[in-house]
């Protein structure tokens, strides 16, 4: 298959890696010009679970003319998936289609506002990554990648896509219900990222505080009624025992942690804040998972503007606040 691969970070480039290094024609487009000239300069390097491996492969920042792709894979943070999207429909063969593997909901949805229903599926995906710098990543845990129709089962270009995965080396299937299980990694990502990267504790560490294993079922609890005021059955029969054996036994570091602790730009509006829109839109109320979503915004500001900087002179600030009229409090 011809693949284009949009979004160059960790997934995408083990993702990308790995079809490439199976004889797929894969081009990864990215916006990191050192990572884009890195690959062309030596390829891709993956570490981890598949050994060391150094991969021929090319890249871009600026998607050329007539790639005719059969595949667009969808690797952005969620924040660019209609820049992503765009790409894709620039990349895509008349037949070709784009797949989402993306943390959140929203993201199926977008592609399929900019390519139009029949040229989009879904995916999730339970491998782990880690990028360690321009053109190397870490493969840091092997899971099931599931793919499908967004009305449901399977196709042949969704089974062909299976198959390349698995001749890759990834763990891969067909599911029946796609949808139901993006909700599922959703509903997984809002009961853990967040509370790591607002508290700077990996899974095991806040597992073991009871006031945060507390507020974590509180979190659970809403993401629970929204799903089912939603009218989503999740793919998990006990979501929440699931939950807590996760964080029980794992001590990694969530891909949301990670950005706060490298001072970017988390994918939160994709996750609890967006579970929140679906709560108001539903009549279902969600003020832990509001609470955390707007404490991590002010956590984010803070990690954001302080890399590379040195700290803020608040006298000045303060000098300047005092001359600037205060909003109105809210009701």
């Amino acid at each position: 298959m011809r693949v284009c691969v949009i979004g160059a970070g960790a997934m995408g480039s083990v993702f990308g890696g790995l079809l490439a290094r199976a004889g797929h024609d894969v081009t990864f487009v990215d916006t990191w010009e050192e990572n884009v000239a890195a690959i062309n300069a030596s390829g891709v390097r993956l570490d981890g679970v598949k050994g060391e491996l150094q991969i021929t492969a090319k890249a871009v920042v600026d998607l050329p003319r007539g790639i005719e792709a059969d595949l667009a894979m969808i690797w952005t943070d969620a924040n660019n998936t209609r820049r992503a999207a765009e790409t894709a429909a620039a990349a895509l063969a008349p037949d070709g289609f784009a797949i989402t593997l993306q943390n959140g909901i929203g993201n199926v949805e977008t592609l399929i506002d900019v390519l139009g229903k029949s040229r989009v599926a879904a995916g999730s995906s339970m491998c782990s990554a880690a990028m360690r710098g321009p053109g190397h990543a870490s493969f840091t845990h092997m899971g099931m990648t599931s793919v499908g129709g967004v009305d449901g089962g399977a196709s042949p270009r969704t089974e062909r896509f299976r198959d390349a995965l698995a001749r890759a080396g990834f763990e891969a299937r067909v599911h029946p219900d796609i949808m139901a299980l993006v909700w599922t990694k959703f509903a997984l990502n809002c009961s853990i990222n967040a509370i790591c990267a607002t508290t700077g504790l990996r899974h095991g560490e806040f597992a073991r505080l009871e006031a945060l294993d507390r507020f974590q079922d509180r979190v659970i609890d809403e993401i629970l009624a929204v799903t089912e005021a939603n009218g989503i059955t999740l793919d998990d029969p006990d979501f929440r025992a699931s939950v807590k054996t996760h964080c029980w036994t794992k001590f990694s570091r969530p891909s949301m942690l990670q950005h706060i602790e490298a001072g970017k730009r988390t994918e939160i509006d994709a996750l609890n804040a967006r579970l929140v829109e679906e709560g108001r839109r539903l009549g279902v109320p969600t003020p832990y998972n509001d609470a955390l979503a707007c404490l991590l915004k002010g956590v984010e500001h803070k990690r954001r503007e302080a890399a590379g900087r040195s700290e803020a002179d608040y006298a000045a600030l303060e000098a300047q606040a005092s001359r600037e009229p205060r909003p109105p409090a809210r009701a």
